[in-house]
């Protein structure tokens, strides 16, 4: 074992860039694999009662102090070894495992702890009266699933599946009064041009406000293989403007001129075709033209032609990029976020251009697909490429995630 280790060593510190990547997969195959060994031996060990004869009373006892893991930790290996790994009849004979799928995509080394913890657990909240066929049929997706989501994505697409098996959901909790009183709220700008809040909320209204931003600022994967690179601070700062998005939307939000509250964005064409150079954005704060180039994706366009000395001569009629038809065609087809994983609804989403309008990109159904404002951002910077087909929209990862660039849904817009 040790001189295997030596050699994978030897192999990590040789690799060269290209070539690190596959390393750093294959290791993870590899101790996935163990897992799925350690829980075989887990389930030896428990059936043979080992934990009693040396007196610690249970397995997960004996397992926490054998592996200096916590009581809980140990508990998690002991319940999953009696899901994952064969079993024994009181005869002697061999049983496949209770979740069969699951243990065999663990032992092929093609999912993670995390994602078993998931399908776990779900199967364990599948009510009792829920045939064998419907919970074969459900560990089984689970299973498929889970080797191309990563736990939080799969928690989703489980409990799309359990609102399936279980139409009545549990019982809703009852809303809690709040207090009239709110808190305050003060911002400066700072000299690098952010905005600084600063303030308090009451504490009912902390609870709520907490309550809302924690919902929306969990963290969004971009695939099983890379996890959100965004900090717990930078996802509350991009939930709070998913909040704000939702108030622009709102029926019943405040005009201005017959408008609700929107940004300015003015950008010279050459800079917002090539995305070089920068655009300036109300109270005199700067956007890279790159930046402006994914808001251009789904927004009001106004020409203005300017004179030798920057005056205007012309302003042209304000022109949205994606109308108003087609935008509910885009929530008719893609009901939301269309990236992997993705639930949120149609109204925190924005009408990505595949090919941007700026480069000649039509502004229709098939060139045109429903993002959030997340993956909005990442499909621009990451190397995603997406295609669109009659009633679906599938993503195609880079190599870096996927080397065999195998095409992803969303499972949750089924």
């Amino acid at each position: 074992m040790l001189a295997c280790l030596d050699q994978w060593r030897a192999g990590i510190v040789g690799c060269d860039d290209a070539g690190l990547p596959e390393q750093i997969r294959d290791i993870e195959g590899v101790s996935r694999m163990l897992h799925a060994l350690m829980l075989e031996a887990i389930a030896e060990l428990d059936s043979r009662n080992l934990a009693a004869s040396a007196g610690f009373g249970s397995t997960k006892r004996l397992l926490a102090g054998m592996l200096q893991l916590s009581a809980a930790e140990a508990g998690v290996r002991v319940a999953h070894a009696t899901q994952l790994a064969t079993r024994r009849t009181l005869s002697g004979e061999v049983l496949p495992p209770a979740l069969p799928n699951t243990a065999a995509a663990l032992a092929a080394g093609e999912i993670g702890m995390g994602q078993v913890r998931v399908i776990a657990e779900t199967m364990g909240a599948i009510p009792a009266w829920v045939g064998v066929e419907q919970r074969e049929a459900a560990e089984a997706d689970l299973a498929q699933y889970a080797r191309s989501f990563a736990p939080a994505s799969l928690g989703k697409i489980a409990r799309h599946i359990l609102a399936h098996l279980d139409q009545d959901g549990p019982k809703p909790p009852e809303e809690s009064e709040s207090a009239a009183a709110a808190g305050e709220l003060r911002w400066r700008e700072r000299r690098d041009g952010r905005l600084g809040l600063e303030g308090f909320l009451e504490p009912e209204h902390g609870a709520a406000f907490r309550s809302l931003i924690e919902q929306l600022a969990a963290p969004r994967p971009a695939s099983e293989r890379i996890p959100d690179p965004r900090t717990a601070p930078q996802r509350n700062a991009d939930a709070l403007m998913e909040v704000c998005g939702l108030a622009r939307a709102a029926q019943d939000c405040p005009t201005t001129g017959g408008e609700p509250p929107h940004l300015t964005v003015t950008l010279d064409w050459d800079a917002l075709r090539t995305g070089l150079g920068a655009a300036t954005l109300d109270y005199g704060t700067h956007l890279s033209a790159a930046e402006a180039r994914r808001w251009a994706c789904d927004a009001k366009i106004i020409p203005i032609v300017l004179g030798g000395e920057s005056e205007p001569l012309d302003v042209g009629r304000a022109l949205r990029t994606v109308p108003l038809s087609l935008r509910r065609a885009l929530v008719s087809r893609d009901r939301g976020c269309a990236f992997p994983g993705c639930d949120r609804p149609p109204a925190l989403c924005q009408a990505h251009h595949c090919r941007h309008w700026a480069d000649g990109g039509d502004t229709s159904v098939g060139n045109c697909v429903l993002l959030c404002e997340t993956h909005h951002r990442h499909v621009h910077c990451t190397g995603w490429e997406i295609l669109i087909h009659p009633g679906y929209v599938e993503f195609v990862p880079p190599a870096i995630i996927d080397p065999d660039r195998r095409p992803l849904h969303n499972p949750l817009r089924c």
